[in-house]
C-alpha cells in the first residue's frame, strides 16, 4: 500500500490539529500551551517588574530561548517592556505582567472552549 503522506498528495494539516480559531484565542493557546512562557509569567507575577538578567537568575533557561519568550509574550500583549521596544537603544529593559490580559485571554479561551 502507498503512503499519500510521502508521496506529498496531502499538504495541508487536518483541520483538527490546525483549526481556526479567533485571535484572542490563539494567543491564550500560545501561553497556556507552553510550559516555559507559563513559568516566565510567573517569576514576573512573583518578583515584580525585572529585568532579563534578574529573571535568567530565577529560571532555568538559556538567554536567547528567554528572549524569544518575551518577545513572544510581549507581541501577545501580556507582559509590558520599559522602556518599549523601538526606545531601548543599549538600556536595561524592565518587564512586567500585564495581568488584566491575562485573565482576559483566559476568559476568553474559556468562553471558547465552553462554547459560547
Amino acid at each position: 500500500m502507498m503512503n499519500l503522506w510521502k508521496v506529498g498528495q496531502y499538504r495541508r494539516m487536518p483541520r483538527l490539529i490546525r483549526p481556526n480559531l479567533p485571535p484572542d484565542v490563539e494567543a491564550a493557546v500560545r501561553f497556556i500551551g507552553n510550559r516555559a512562557r507559563a513559568n516566565v509569567l510567573r517569576q514576573l507575577a512573583i518578583l515584580g517588574p525585572s529585568t532579563i538578567g534578574q529573571l535568567q537568575a530565577e529560571l532555568d533557561i538559556g538567554r536567547p530561548s528567554l528572549n524569544r519568550h518575551l518577545e513572544a509574550l510581549e507581541d501577545d500583549g501580556l507582559i509590558e517592556t520599559d522602556p518599549p521596544r523601538g526606545v531601548r537603544q543599549g538600556r536595561d529593559v524592565t518587564y512586567a505582567v500585564q495581568a488584566r490580559r491575562i485573565r482576559s485571554l483566559a476568559r476568553t479561551y474559556l468562553d471558547y472552549v465552553e462554547g459560547h
